[in-house]
């Protein structure tokens, strides 16, 4: 899946979403059999005239179901949910509290989780500090 330049939130889904959202994010995960691995997932969020538009949403099933992941400046960013992802930022209802996560992506990107690497763009992400 190709995500759109634009305004994203990265991190975990669960502190943002709406409750009907994560309804369905934990129905989606659990279909998955709760497995660590990506999870490339659509949702719909709002009618533009007569026609309904689907934002797509990524995410990771961490291999933990809490903890602190690393990117590639060694900054620790925080998950309790189990998972880890990018969501559009005009999804976020309370944006101020989450400004340390709004990401700017310039150019279109796409996301990827193998064994121990979570990458979201151009950001990379691991379980361990480096």
């Amino acid at each position: 899946m190709i995500f759109q330049a634009g305004t994203y939130y990265v991190g975990d889904p669960g502190f943002i979403l709406p409750n009907d959202d994560l309804r369905m994010l934990f129905a989606q995960i659990m279909h998955g059999g709760l497995q660590p691995g990506p999870r490339e997932l659509v949702t719909s969020r709002r009618w533009e005239g007569d026609q309904l538009i689907c934002d797509p949403y990524w995410l990771a099933v961490t291999p933990h179901r809490s903890g602190t992941i690393y990117d590639q400046n060694n900054t620790g960013w925080g998950f309790d949910w189990g998972c880890f992802g990018v969501v559009p930022w005009e999804w976020i209802e309370c944006k101020g509290s989450y400004e340390s996560t709004k990401i700017e992506f310039t150019e279109p990107f796409k996301c990827s989780f193998t064994e121990d690497i979570i990458t979201i763009g151009h950001l990379h992400f691991t379980f361990s500090p480096k």
